[in-house]
């Protein structure tokens, strides 16, 4: 293996400190089109708007308040009936785990991101009620420049950081709720970033630019090094020493016998390792399966323990938490691994707010573990003594107006302030305690399974682990994998599970594109004197004057010349290719993933090609693939109105491609297809919106009772719950896959403009999460007929469609 790898520079103390700095003002220029995205469309959009596109619910009204795990104050909200017709929410897109403000229903839009805002998880929802988690008082970033108490605190178990600010929690009478950004995640990278720097021993936090603007020309004098302390595990991850491999005869046997030979081959490749492995499995290739059973074997076998007699620890990541519970839904669900690990003793435990993990997997949670343990009661006296006195502060008078409810003095002056103390010195003694329970806990574990940036959380602090895998690594920033990695002790193997030829992360800022593009014009006019600065270059003394020419090509551009120049590394002749080197990012879109195969070549992955999912080797269903194709119908999309522009940008939405969702779910259903099994798929943010609003309102018949006689539509096997119908964007679904994906396509205008529908990678992930059935809803003459493409790769799709698949021209039937 080691033979067949490029073996690239040795990165210099320069251009580790210009590749850190690189990072670092990417990651600042994200952070502040988040903010400022964030609060424009909390000061420039109609609350009326919000709400319309399922971000807001106006006019609520607290109808409890209680302690959850962790102390966090729970906070259940309604729809009073003194200011709402109706106790149901209208259509709406929060869902559990989604971080959002508490406003005051009539506060001026601007006048809110001024001032500090109450923010919380939201815990459950359901028709009538939405439960909201807030820990200690939390505020949103805004709030942390006027915040009294100064402490920084962490939720024991989720990691999660706040501002206490000293004053108790006065919800508003009447609550505007609004989903925002999470910042927690850039702090934490920020962090993660200037760790992994001083580990090498370079001066990052001395040496970046105040102002954000660390572009590699500005530095030119290599910074003094510090002692480094890196593993070398980081420093493979570098070029700054090889990465090796021992023998690669390791029998095993599998947990699971359906494991193809490119899966076993994976297996084996990641347990020979030195330093790291990747596995790039395209989709439907059984990637998950594989990384299962990775776990497995190295759980069976204790492989790579710290030493002999201990314990093997494995901290499990992924890019979203869909992907971690794709991993722990496998891992313990199966009767074999569950025997394996109550034989062993093995522990595996869940990181993240139960919130956002799916709920039949909620035992597995730190949160129910703890609950659980043994060491539980020391907390639950105290949660009992918080909830007395959280029930006498609580909302005493009918909230907002509610008659059904009735009302006690309120408690006001120093006495509401005295037991708002007391309260918060309870809260201090609960999460000392639950701090001894979380360690006793993670001290029993052996898996521990969490998001990238999870595994940043104060509950792992000062925990090291011996095997690091992260699944959809091609999904997260490069600096969100560090964060698990530098949990990495010394020795330790990393194993990251991707594929780059689908869509990168998502990265909202448009400055370095904008950059990128200028450079790449001006690297077009100092194209004729190419040749003169190349001889004018000192080979001895001056590296820097072809960096211009570097910077002028896109990261993936010098990803694939690099891959390109490492097919002369599978050959004998491993001396005579082109050396790589370290390059700093121009776009945060450039994963650890992609940037390790372009450093050292395709000979350090190991690729899983045969393929589980719409492959031509699977047993034929019938109408496998479905399209209704609308040309001809002048079923147009539609764009946003003047006052909807700053919230939903160049969203497109198509009323009609609903209509016909909604006629196939109906057909499905009819046919004993349950709403768990489909997944409803768009490219635009708007048909997402328009979907929930008319499927989650529409009744569901079931399929025909079989034991009935009746024709009679009662007589059915029951309703049809259409929360259970997953909707998202193709990119929130990547790493996922259900039987049935109803993909609508949107576009469809005379002018046949397409937009973002023609980047290949994300038609890709569409129309390769279903198992059983994929149903495309488009206007095929428009998508195939799309102008000014980089090639033809949507016509040819179009076409192939027509000729295989089940097609139902929508305008026939008019």
């Amino acid at each position: 293996m080691a033979s067949q790898l490029r073996k690239p520079e040795v990165p210099s103390q320069e251009l580790l400190l210009r590749w850190f700095q690189a990072q670092s003002r990417l990651l600042a220029e994200e952070r502040k089109e988040e903010q400022a995205q964030s609060k424009l469309l909390l000061s420039k959009t109609a609350p009326k708007i919000l709400e319309k596109h399922g971000l807001a619910l106006l006019g609520l009204g607290v109808a409890s308040i209680r302690i959850g795990v962790g102390a966090k104050l729970l906070v259940e909200l309604e729809r009073p009936s003194a200011h709402h017709a109706s106790p149901n929410f209208p259509p709406h897109t929060f869902r559990s785990g989604d971080l959002a403000a508490v406003l005051d229903n009539g506060a001026d839009p601007q006048a809110t991101t001024e001032g500090g805002l109450i923010q919380g998880v939201v815990f459950k929802v359901n028709d009538t009620k939405i439960t909201l988690a807030i820990s200690d008082g939390k505020k949103s970033p805004a709030a942390k420049s006027t915040n009294q108490d100064g402490g920084n605190k962490r939720d024991a178990r989720t990691g999660d950081s706040n501002k206490v600010s000293g004053n108790d929690l006065d919800l508003p009478e009447r609550i505007r709720l609004v989903k925002v950004a999470n910042e927690t995640t850039f702090d934490r990278m920020e962090m993660t970033l200037d760790k992994l720097a001083k580990s090498l021993g370079v001066p990052l936090s001395a040496s970046s630019n105040p102002n954000g603007d660390t572009s590699a020309e500005e530095t030119e004098e290599a910074p003094t090094p510090t002692t480094s302390n890196a593993t070398s595990l980081t420093r493979a991850l570098f070029g700054l020493t090889a990465p090796t491999w021992h023998s690669t005869d390791l029998p095993f046997s599998p947990f699971n016998a359906n494991l193809n030979e490119t899966q076993l081959k994976a297996i084996r490749h990641s347990l020979s390792a030195d330093h790291f492995s990747l596995i790039h499995g395209p989709p439907g290739t059984g990637k998950t399966t594989a990384i299962v059973e990775l776990i497995m074997q190295i759980v069976a076998s204790n492989f790579g323990a710290a030493a002999e007699g201990s314990p093997v620890r494995i901290l499990v990541c992924g890019a979203s938490n869909l992907a971690v519970d794709n991993i722990l839904e496998r891992l313990v669900g199966a009767p074999e691994h569950r025997e394996l690990f109550k034989k062993k003793g093995v522990g595996v435990t869940r990181l993240g707010h139960p919130a956002r993990v799916v709920s039949s997997l909620q035992g597995s949670t730190l949160d129910a573990q703890c609950t659980q343990s043994s060491e539980a009661q020391l907390v639950k006296d105290i949660s009992k003594e918080i909830e007395t006195l959280m029930s006498e502060l609580k909302p005493t008078s009918p909230p907002a107006g509610n008659k059904s409810t009735k009302g006690k003095p309120r408690i006001r002056g120093s006495d509401r302030k005295k037991r708002w103390e007391e309260v918060r010195e309870l809260r201090k003694e609960y999460r000392r305690r639950d701090r001894q329970v979380t360690s006793s806990v993670l001290d029993r574990t052996q898996v521990v399974l969490a998001t990238c940036h999870s595994a940043g959380g104060k509950q792992l602090a000062n925990r090291l682990y011996d095997w690091v895998i992260v699944d959809e690594a091609c999904q997260a920033l490069e600096v969100a994998c560090w964060i698990p990695i530098l949990k990495a002790r010394e020795g330790a193997r990393l194993v990251l599970a991707g594929d780059h030829l689908q869509l990168p992360p998502t990265v909202k800022s448009t400055k370095t594109k904008s950059r990128r593009s200028a450079k790449k014009k001006d690297g077009a006019k100092d194209k004729s004197n190419g040749k003169a600065k190349e001889m004018s270059k000192d080979p001895a003394t001056d590296t820097a004057l072809t960096e211009p020419s570097e910077d002028t090509k896109s990261d993936a551009e010098e990803d694939e010349a690099d891959t390109l120049a490492s097919k002369f590394s599978s050959t004998s002749i491993t001396t005579h290719a082109p050396p790589t080197r370290l390059r700093p990012p121009q776009t945060l879109e450039r994963t650890l993933f992609s940037r390790l195969l372009g450093l050292y070549g395709p000979s350090i992955k190991s690729l899983l090609s045969i393929q589980y999912r719409m492959n031509e080797n699977e047993e034929e269903v019938l109408g496998a693939i479905v399209m209704y194709d609308t040309s001809g119908c002048e079923f147009y999309e539609t764009t946003p109105s003047p006052e909807e522009g700053v919230l939903l940008a160049d969203s497109k939405s198509n009323v009609h491609e609903v209509e016909l969702v909604v006629k196939h779910l109906e057909e499905l259903f009819k046919r004993g297809v349950q709403a768990g099994q489909v997944t409803i798929l768009t490219p635009y943010s708007a048909q997402v919106a328009l979907l929930h609003s008319v499927i989650r309102s529409h009744k569901f018949a079931g399929s025909p009772n079989p034991n009935s006689t009746s024709k009679s539509s009662s007589n059915t096997t029951g309703a049809i719950n259409a929360d259970e119908i997953e909707l998202g964007t193709i990119d929130s679904m990547q790493g996922r896959e259900k039987d049935i994906v109803i993909l609508s396509l949107v576009r469809s205008n005379p002018e046949l403009q397409v937009g973002f529908l023609a980047q290949k990678k994300r038609l890709n992930v569409a129309i390769t999460r279903a198992k059983r059935q994929l149903v495309i809803v488009g206007d095929a003459e428009t998508v195939g007929g799309a102008r000014d493409l980089p090639d033809d790769f949507l016509s040819n799709y179009m076409k192939w469609l027509d000729d295989n698949a089940v097609v139902h021209s929508v305008v026939a039937t008019l």
